[in-house]
Formats: C-alpha cells, sequence, structure tokens
C-alpha cells in the first residue's frame, strides 16, 4: 500500500490522503498532537487500486499534527500538517 501526501500541508477542516492499495487493503490512519497524544483515529478497507481518502478534520483545535498511516500494523508514512 502507498500512502501519498496531498497538498497543500495548512488544513481548514478537510484533508485528503491519495492511496494505492492492494486487494482489500486495511488503512489506520492516527493522527498525534506535538505532545505525542492521539487527536483522532480513524480505520478503512480500500479496494485495489488507487483512490483518494478524504478526511474530515474539524474536530481538530487549531495546531501542528503529525498523521502516521498504518497498513494491517505496519507503519507506511508520516505526514505532518498544521490545522488551521
Amino acid at each position: 500500500m502507498l500512502v501519498q501526501q496531498h497538498h497543500p500541508t495548512d488544513i481548514v477542516n478537510n484533508g485528503m490522503l491519495r492511496v494505492v492499495s492492494e486487494p482489500n487493503g486495511k488503512l489506520t490512519v492516527k493522527v498525534l498532537d506535538l505532545e505525542g497524544k492521539i487527536a483522532k483515529s480513524l480505520t478503512a478497507i480500500l479496494e485495489e487500486g488507487k483512490q483518494d481518502l478524504f478526511l474530515n478534520l474539524s474536530d481538530l483545535r487549531s495546531g501542528v499534527y503529525v498523521l502516521n498511516a498504518f497498513c494491517s500494523g505496519i507503519f507506511l508514512k508520516s505526514i505532518k500538517f498544521v490545522k488551521k
């Protein structure tokens, strides 16, 4: 599974990840604040191929966060972003 960052990294309410998935890939996304606490977590079962995953981040306070993406518990990518 491949996760690509979608620019910009400044997010108001919604973010998007471009994902290239194997058949029935399980993607887990954990959003951490700067203290390392989980601010938001979500899991999605994805179909095979390239797709865009939209993330509702409106419930996060303004600040800097790190999004960590995992496939079946295996770390894929870390993306730093600013929630406006």
